[in-house]
């Protein structure tokens, strides 16, 4: 049997896949994925403020001397958090970034638009921030974080990583992502190599890129169990990681588990994100208009000025209250982050909108990242 590329069989009857294929981009599963994928975000970063750093230089993430149940629950927490970026660009692979230069434009628009808005909010007298060089501070804003450098050599490479996927079979798509994950399981999180930066870097964000592609078009018996087998596989998952690092830190072993290219850590990625894909919700306008301003929020509160802020707030948080009770709190906080950031971004899409039709004569009522 003749090698037959993936895109052989998606131009087959082209009018009626790329009929499926709106509908499918306008379900609301992966949309609300994506949701969830930023509230990890902001778990995982809380997480960090709940752990003294100072205390055990060795391990960021070490949990000697503390409470046995406070370690557990932050050792947990982080397991199933760690899998926030992972999904995020998972989504990205599976529907595959469409470059436009009108849509690169957006994304610097974004970036443009919330690093003003944090200098803005850093300004207010009332909120006490400390004096900051403005333009030193805009500038450093606008670069600020590896995810947003990374994504944005993603997507001016998108082009290429998509004809790549075309000219594979699903096969030849499954063995590459195979060996790429050998390769940075290898040399990206036991050997450290500098160009996987323990998987913060656009070279790995590439390699989920591709297995979100991957997922789209594999027939692997293991990827096609019922979603609640997926979610109990990324639960266990999450367990296995705390039982991974309390025993790495038992023999004296001071290497975090919680990292990007841990294996484990794609396992439970693929698997939360095939749960959500398998899960049918429809169409609920809301979730799309949340997941629509997702990325904001990764803008706003990882900004240089606003992120030490919100992880001063959350260390005061986990000093007066008790484990839960102060995770209970900085869930709270999760939805009004979340809130505040989508409803400000509605200014930031209508002005957009504007600067689209007005100046570009561009119709960007439909576009989105």
């Amino acid at each position: 049997m003749k090698y037959r590329p993936l895109h052989y069989n998606m131009n087959i009857n082209s009018n009626a896949k790329n009929k499926k294929k709106n509908k499918e981009a306008r379900k609301s599963n992966l949309e609300l994925l994506r949701i969830v994928a930023m509230l990890l975000v902001l778990l995982t970063h809380y997480v960090s403020t709940r752990i003294s750093i100072e205390e055990y230089p060795l391990v960021s993430n070490s949990v000697f001397n503390i409470p046995s149940f406070h370690s557990i629950l932050n050792m947990e927490l982080e397991s199933l958090s760690f899998v926030c970026v992972n999904c995020f660009v998972l989504i990205s692979g599976y529907f595959r970034i469409k470059f436009k230069w009108h849509s690169f434009a957006n994304l610097f628009f974004q970036i443009l638009f919330w690093s003003l808005f944090c200098i803005l909010i850093a300004s207010l007298p009332f909120l006490k921030f400390p004096d900051f060089p403005l333009l030193k501070t805009f500038i450093t804003s606008l670069t600020w974080g590896w995810f947003v450098q990374g994504y944005i050599i993603l997507f001016i490479f998108s082009p290429v990583l998509n004809a790549f996927i075309d000219s594979c079979s699903a096969k030849q798509l499954g063995t590459y992502v195979f060996i790429f994950y050998l390769l940075s399981t290898i040399g990206g999180y036991l050997m450290l190599w500098t160009d996987f930066h323990e998987g913060m870097s656009a070279l790995s964000l590439m390699g989920i890129y591709l297995t979100g592609a991957y997922l789209k078009h594999t027939t692997l018996k293991i990827f096609s169990l019922k979603a609640t087998y997926d979610l109990l596989f990324y639960l266990v998952g999450g367990v296995i990681m705390v039982c991974l690092n309390i025993a790495m830190l038992s023999v004296g072993i001071h290497i975090s588990p919680y990292g990007y290219l841990n294996p484990m850590i794609i396992l439970m990625s693929v698997f939360l994100f095939l749960f959500f894909k398998k899960t049918e919700i429809g169409h609920k306008r809301w979730v799309n208009r949340f997941a629509a301003s997702a990325f904001s929020i990764y803008l706003f509160h990882c900004n240089v000025l606003i992120g030490p802020h919100i992880s001063s707030k959350w260390s005061k948080i986990n000093l007066q209250f008790s484990p839960l009770f102060s995770l209970f709190i900085a869930f709270i906080s999760f939805v009004i982050i979340y809130t505040f950031c989508t409803l400000v971004d509605r200014l930031r899409i209508y002005c957009w909108h504007y600067v689209s039709t007005k100046v570009f004569n561009y119709d960007d009522s439909k576009v989105r990242l």
